[in-house]
């Protein structure tokens, strides 16, 4: 029972090493905070005209509550850092928001 708390202790604290820069002009991202929630990410994506986005090869959810009613997600890891990629389309561009920890907390995004 220790070494499951460690591991989710390491898992959080990862999940609050997040990226605090916010992307240069263009991009069309919100900005986001650091240790900000999924949940409040993916409003912000809506609101900002962002699509939720399925790619053919993404993972089956299966019940995991970090990817349940999120048809954007990619994948989650369901080891080590419980790691997960959501992607997001507008104007032509995808959005990779990549989440850590149980709580999916924001790690990084990037624009492609």
């Amino acid at each position: 029972m220790v070494n499951d708390r460690v591991v989710k202790l390491g898992s959080l604290l990862m999940a609050l090493v997040v990226a605090s820069a916010v992307f240069g002009q263009g991009s069309g991202l919100p900005r986001f905070r650091k240790h900000e929630s999924y949940s409040t990410v993916r409003i912000k994506m809506l609101k900002a005209g962002w699509k939720p986005y399925h790619a053919s090869d993404s993972d089956e959810c299966n019940g995991d509550e970090r990817c349940e009613g999120r048809p954007e997600m990619k994948t989650c890891s369901g080891t080590g850092m419980a790691f997960c990629v959501f992607l997001w389309k507008r104007n032509g561009k995808t959005a990779y928001i990549q989440t850590a920890g149980e709580n999916t907390a924001l790690e990084s995004y990037r624009v492609r």
